[in-house]
C-alpha cells in the first residue's frame, strides 16, 4: 500500500484511459493490411455458406436482398463503425463507447445484456463456421476416404456392443451421429489445440498465415464469381427471365416506380442475408493490433484510428461487392435441387461451381427446375396467379414446375473449374472457416474480462487456468450438438446476435453525438440518419428474433450466466479492499497527502457535511473518546459516486477550513472501502491510526444489502472487516472506534 503520490497518479491515469484489449496478449502492433487478414477470417469466410442461405431463404428475390445488404453495409454499418473506432479505438468497440455514457446498475445491466449478445455472436460464428467447414470436407472427393473410414469404425463400434445395449434407441443414437456431426466434432477437437497455441495472442506469424488464407479464399471466389457473371452477361436470357419472375412493374414504368418495386421486394427478403453484416464486431476487437503513428496519444491514437478506418473501408467495399455478386451467381447458375437439403451444393454453392458441377442453362427457368411455358406474346405463363402465396412464387412446388431444363457443365463457364480447382477452393474454405473460430475465441477471451473485472467478477485466476476459454469451447460444442451441426438451422441465432450488436453500435453513436457539449452542425445533423440506421437494425432484429427465437434464448441464457456469476463473485469479494490508488485534484493535495500519511499518529473522523458542523463533530469526538486538545483530528468527507462500479480510483482533495484539515474524496464506489484504504495508508509509521465512528441505527441485514448494491450500509463494521482482511498483523491494524 506504500505508494508515492506520483505512482498513484500514474496508476490513476492508466485507469482513466480506456484499457487496451490485449487481443494479442501484448502491445505489439502491425500494419493495417496485415490485421485485415484477421478481420477477413470472420467476414469474408461467410462466402462459404451465405449464398446458399440467401437463395434458399429469399429464392428468386435473393439478388435484390443481396443488393440491399450491400447498400446497408456501405451506407449504414460502415459509417457507424467508422465513428465507433474513432471514439473507442482500444478494442472495446461500441460497448465501450456506450459504457462511457451509462452509469449505475441500469447501465451495467444493459451492458451485460449487450455482452451476452457479443458472446452469442462469437459462439455462433465459431459453431456455424465449424459446421460449414465440415460440409466442405465431406463433399471433397479427396477427403471422402477419411470420412468413409470413420463411418466404418462407427459400424464396427455398433457391432461390438453387447446385445443388451442394441436396439432401437442405440440405432437412433448411431444414426444421429451422421457424417456431418462426426466431421464437425472432429474439427472442434482439432480446434482446441489451435486455441491453446493462440493463448499468447495473435503473433505476426499467425497474422501472415491468416492473410495468406484470406487472400487465397478471395482469389478462388473472385474467379468463380467473375466467371459466373461473365457467363450470365453473355446470355441475357438469365437476367431477362429473372426480372419477369420477380414481377417488376412493366418495363416502361417510370424510374420512381421501378425504384419503389426494388425497395419493396429487396426489404421483404432482407433477413435471409443478415449474415453479410458479420465481422464488424471482430474488427473493433482487433483495432489495438493496428499500428498507428509513433507519436500517437494512447488515449486518442489518431494514427491507429486512421489506419483502422482504412481497414474497415476496404473490408466493407470487398463485402459490398462480393455479397450481391456471389448470391446472383448462385441464383442464376446453380439448380435449386442442388441447393436443397441433401443437394450437392447445400451450404457450399460456390464450391459446387468450382468443382465443375452441372449448372442451369440460360433457359426461362432461372428460379425453378424447368423452363416456363410461354404465351402467344412471348411472356411466361403465370401458373400461380396474382394471388398465389409468395412461397410458391419464390420456390414453386415440384408438381407446379415444368419440363426438363437445359443444363451445362461448369467447365463451359470456366475451363479451370473441376476437381483440382474445387479441391483448392475447399482447402481455402476449410482453413478460413477453421481459423475464423480461433480468432473469435481469442477476441472474446480478451474482451469480456475488461468488463467483468470492473463489475466485480474476478478474471485473473480464471485467465491463469484458461477457465473462460474452456467454458467457451464447451458452449460451442453444446451449440454444435444441439443444432446437429446444421448450418441453416444456426442461421437465425447468428443473425439475431449480429443485428442486436449493430443496433447497439448505432445507439452508441447516437448517444455519443447527443451528449456532446458543443456539437458541430454536421454532427447534430448526423443524429437523424444515425437514429434511422438504429431503427432499421432494431426492426430487423425483432423480425428475425420473432421468426427464430432460439437466438434470443441462447443470448439470454448467456446473459443470465454472466449476471449470476458476476453477482456471486461480487458477493464473495465484497470484503476485498479493491483500491487502486487515488487521483488528486491538485498538486498541493498530492504533496500534503505524502506528508500527513507519514505522521506518527492520527485520529481520523468521517464526517457528513449535511449533518453536524466540523466544530460540533470535533467537540463530540473529544468528549466521547476523551481526546485532549493536543491530539490532532483529521476529518474525512467521502462522497459516493457510482456504487455499481467495483474497482475504485477515487479523487482526493485536501483542504483547510477554520484551522481543521479535511480530506475530501469523491467518485467513491464504496464509502467503507475508501475509509479503510485511507486508514491503512496511515499505518506505515509508528502507531496505527484510529478511525472514530458513531453508532449506526441500521439493521445488519439492511446494511449488508446496501453495502453490496449501493456502497453504503453499516460503515463502521464494514471498515473493521476490510481492515482485518487487508492487514493480518493486529499490531499494525488501524483501530476502529465506535461510540
Amino acid at each position: 500500500m506504500d505508494k508515492s503520490a506520483s505512482e498513484q497518479q500514474v496508476a490513476t491515469s492508466r485507469a482513466e484511459t480506456e484499457p487496451e484489449i490485449s487481443g494479442a496478449g501484448t502491445s505489439r502492433t502491425y500494419a493495417w493490411w496485415l490485421v485485415m487478414g484477421l478481420v477477413g477470417l470472420d467476414c469474408i469466410s461467410t462466402l462459404g455458406y451465405l449464398p446458399t442461405l440467401a437463395v434458399n431463404g429469399a429464392g428468386v428475390m435473393a439478388p435484390l436482398a443481396a443488393a440491399a445488404v450491400s447498400f446497408l453495409i456501405l451506407f449504414a454499418a460502415l459509417p457507424v463503425y467508422l465513428y465507433v473506432v474513432g471514439r473507442s479505438p482500444n478494442g472495446r468497440g461500441a460497448t465501450g463507447l456506450l459504457e462511457s455514457h451509462l452509469s449505475g446498475w441500469g447501465g451495467k445491466l444493459f451492458l451485460l445484456f449487450l455482452l451476452g449478445f457479443v458472446a452469442t455472436d462469437f459462439v455462433m460464428t465459431r459453431a456455424l463456421s465449424t459446421a460449414d467447414a465440415s460440409r466442405h470436407l465431406l463433399a471433397n472427393e479427396y477427403t471422402r476416404s477419411g470420412m468413409d473410414w470413420l463411418m466404418q469404425r462407427k459400424e464396427v463400434v455398433h457391432d461390438a456392443l453387447p446385445e443388451s445395449l442394441k436396439g432401437d434407441w442405440t440405432d437412433r443414437v448411431m444414426a444421429w451421429w451422421n457424417e456431418q456431426m462426426i466431421g464437425a466434432t472432429a474439427l472442434m477437437v482439432l480446434g482446441f489445440a489451435l486455441y491453446f497455441f493462440l493463448l499468447r495472442g495473435f503473433t505476426r506469424g499467425f497474422l501472415m498465415f491468416a492473410g495468406a488464407v484470406v487472400a487465397l479464399f478471395l482469389a478462388v471466389n473472385v474467379a468463380v464469381v467473375a466467371s459466373s457473371l461473365l457467363h450470365v452477361a453473355r446470355h441475357p436470357d438469365y437476367t431477362t427471365n429473372w426480372m419477369r419472375l420477380v414481377s417488376f412493374t412493366s418495363f416502361d414504368a417510370s424510374p420512381s416506380e421501378l425504384i419503389g418495386d426494388f425497395l419493396k421486394l429487396s426489404v421483404s427478403y432482407l433477413p435471409a442475408l443478415i449474415l453479410g453484416f458479420s465481422g464488424f464486431e471482430l474488427s473493433m476487437t482487433s483495432a489495438p493490433l493496428v499500428r498507428g503513428w509513433a507519436n500517437d496519444d494512447p488515449s486518442q491514437p489518431r494514427g491507429r484510428i486512421r489506419n483502422a478506418r482504412k481497414l474497415l473501408i476496404v473490408t466493407a467495399v470487398v463485402m459490398a461487392v462480393l455479397v450481391p455478386t456471389s448470391v446472383a451467381s448462385v441464383k442464376f447458375l446453380v439448380p435449386p435441387g442442388e441447393l436443397a437439403e441433401g443437394g450437392a451444393a447445400r451450404d457450399r454453392a460456390l464450391a459446387y461451381i468450382a468443382h465443375g458441377g452441372v449448372l442451369q442453362g440460360p433457359g426461362e427457368a432461372v428460379s425453378v427446375a424447368a423452363p416456363l411455358e410461354m404465351d402467344d406474346d412471348g411472356d411466361p405463363v403465370d401458373e400461380f396467379g396474382p394471388d398465389a402465396p409468395g412461397e410458391d412464387r419464390v420456390n414453386p412446388p415440384v408438381e407446379k414446375r415444368n419440363k426438363a431444363e437445359a443444363t451445362l457443365p461448369a467447365a463451359d463457364v470456366n475451363p479451370l473449374f473441376g476437381p483440382v480447382f474445387g479441391a483448392v477452393y475447399d482447402l481455402s474454405a476449410v482453413l478460413i472457416l477453421f481459423l475464423a473460430g480461433a480468432s473469435v475465441t481469442i477476441g472474446l477471451r480478451d474482451l469480456l474480462p475488461q468488463y467483468l473485472t470492473r463489475y466485480g467478477m474476478e478474471m485473473h485466476w480464471a485467465r491463469n487456468v484458461g477457465l473462460l476459454l474452456h467454458a467457451f469451447n464447451a458452449i460451442v460444442l453444446v451449440v454444435v450438438i444441439a443444432f446437429h451441426a446444421n448450418v441453416s438451422h444456426q442461421q437465425g441465432a447468428y443473425a439475431v446476435s449480429v443485428l442486436v450488436l449493430m443496433t447497439g453500435a448505432a445507439l452508441a453513436v447516437f448517444v455519443d453525438l447527443r451528449v456532446k457539449k458543443k456539437p458541430s452542425f454536421l454532427q447534430s445533423l448526423a443524429l437523424i440518419p444515425c437514429a434511422a440506421i438504429g431503427l432499421i437494425f432494431l426492426f430487423l432484429a425483432i423480425w428475425v428474433g420473432v421468426e427464430t427465437p432460439i437466438g434470443l434464448v441462447i443470448a439470454l441464457l448467456i446473459v443470465a450466466a454472466l449476471l449470476v456469476s458476476a453477482g456471486l463473485s461480487r458477493w464473495m469479494r465484497s470484503t476485498e479492499l479493491r483500491y487502486y490508488g487515488f487521483a488528486f485534484a491538485d498538486e498541493e493535495s498530492a504533496v500534503r497527502w505524502e506528508e500527513i500519511r507519514r505522521l506518527e499518529f492520527q485520529v481520523l473522523a468521517p464526517h457528513r457535511p449535511d449533518h453536524l458542523t466540523l466544530a460540533e463533530v470535533e467537540n463530540e469526538i473529544r468528549a466521547r473518546h476523551r481526546l485532549g486538545a493536543e491530539v490532532p483530528i483529521l476529518f474525512i468527507e467521502a462522497e459516493l459516486g457510482d456504487p455499481s462500479d467495483f474497482q475504485q480510483h477515487p479523487l482526493m482533495q485536501i483542504v483547510k477550513e477554520d484551522g481543521r484539515e479535511i480530506i475530501r474524496v469523491t467518485q467513491c464506489a464504496s464509502i467503507a472501502h475508501v475509509l479503510a484504504a485511507i486508514a491503512l495508508e496511515f499505518r506505515e509509521i509508528g502507531r496505527p491510526p484510529e478511525i472514530h465512528f458513531g453508532w449506526s441505527e441500521e439493521s445488519p441485514l439492511a446494511s449488508n444489502f446496501n453495502f453490496l448494491l449501493w456502497g453504503e450500509g453499516n460503515i463502521p463494521w464494514l471498515v473493521h472487516a476490510l481492515v482485518r482482511k487487508a492487514e493480518p498483523d493486529p499490531a499494525r491494524q488501524p483501530r476502529v472506534v465506535i461510540g
